[in-house]
């Protein structure tokens, strides 16, 4: 006999937790950054494994404005749009319900284009600023534990639905691209990198370039949640490192990115990561999985830093100093951090 407790937890639950009659295998992300408009736009197409039949698919979006969506079913062979779009604020979700169901144990692939603005929230993607001779400059940044990936793009934003991410990013071609693994490849904009019979929404991003901007493709991630994924833009410069692992005997590039009027200030936190990523390789007997470890020092960040995976994050308190001017307690504050930040990548 069924519990009444059981039952009644189980229905808890559903309020806050997505179903999952279909669970996210991989996502591609296109993001275009306007700096200057302060806003931002993009489009995902999310591969799903459909695991039991249903009409309807469900994920979360907040502060964002949905355009055109559609799904095509491998088993169906065909495309189609809602028949029905449900957005309920509260829980931040939206809900989908197309005319034909999507067969169980099928593949299906999800389409959606959508909007936003860049706020100085210091969640989701947001503005950062920055003075520059008297003159503040903005950046932007993500920021998405615990559950702040669907303020920049709609998906199933719970730690437990792992997936791969394949970030695109489309920016001004005289600013820096980042994101969690390496860039494949950088180029600026011409009208052949548009692709005949694109999704609506994905040829409106295409349709409003020129040759003032360029589009940077980053290697797709290994499986991970969305509250990791992160990825920047603006005047960013770099320092420069790289280290041998002890266990897989490859060769890590590390870089620490700030802006121009602080970058002479991150070597210190530059040099604690290339001291501690090999260390902790041997500790954890587990090589270090991904192919590059960045830092992005902000200006604007809610918490000291965050463990995205190969691209962290931190406030400029935590991860700067000047090493002839700093105490040792300014030095083992960064220390502490940095170090604290790379153990997670494990």
């Amino acid at each position: 006999m069924a519990s009444p407790l059981g039952s009644s937890v189980k229905k808890q639950d559903d309020q806050y937790r997505l179903p999952t009659d279909v669970k996210p295998k991989h996502y591609d992300v296109t993001i275009k950054t306007d700096l200057g408009r302060l806003e931002f736009e993009g489009f995902v197409k999310i591969r799903l494994d459909v695991h039991r039949t249903t009409s309807s698919v469900t994920l979360n979006t907040t502060a964002l404005e949905l355009g055109k969506a559609s799904i095509y079913s491998d088993a169906l062979k065909s495309e189609q749009e809602p028949s029905e779009v449900t957005i309920v604020k509260e829980s931040e979700r939206v809900t989908y319900q197309f005319p034909t169901a999507l067969p169980g144990g099928s593949t299906a692939h999800l389409k959606i284009g959508f909007s936003g603005k860049l706020l100085g929230s210091m969640t989701g993607y947001y503005k950062a600023t920055y003075e520059i001779e008297g003159k503040q400059r903005v950046y932007a940044l993500t920021q998405f534990e615990p559950t702040d990936a669907r303020r920049a793009f709609p998906c199933w934003d719970e730690p437990l639905l792992k997936a791969t991410f394949g970030i695109t990013l489309i920016s001004r071609a005289d600013t820096v691209n980042l994101s969690n693994m390496p860039a494949t490849s950088e180029d600026v904009y011409t009208p052949a990198a548009a692709k005949p019979n694109e999704h609506p929404d994905l040829a409106k991003l295409y349709s409003s370039l020129d040759d003032t901007w360029k589009i940077t493709q980053f290697q797709s991630t290994p499986p991970m949640s969305t509250y990791i994924v992160a990825f920047a833009n603006g005047h960013f410069e770099h320092l420069e490192s790289s280290v041998k692992m002890p266990l897989s005997g490859k060769t890590i590039p590390l870089r620490i990115y700030a802006t121009t009027d602080v970058i002479h200030q991150a070597q210190f936190a530059l040099d604690v990561k290339a001291s501690v990523l090999p260390l902790y390789e041997k500790v954890f007997d587990v090589e270090y999985p991904l192919p590059k470890l960045d830092t992005l020092v902000a200006s604007d960040f809610d918490a000291g830093a965050m463990e995205n995976w190969g691209l962290i994050t931190g406030r400029t308190n935590a991860l700067l100093l000047d090493p002839k001017k700093a105490d040792l307690a300014a030095k083992k504050w960064v220390a502490t951090t940095q170090s604290h930040e790379v153990a997670h990548m494990w």
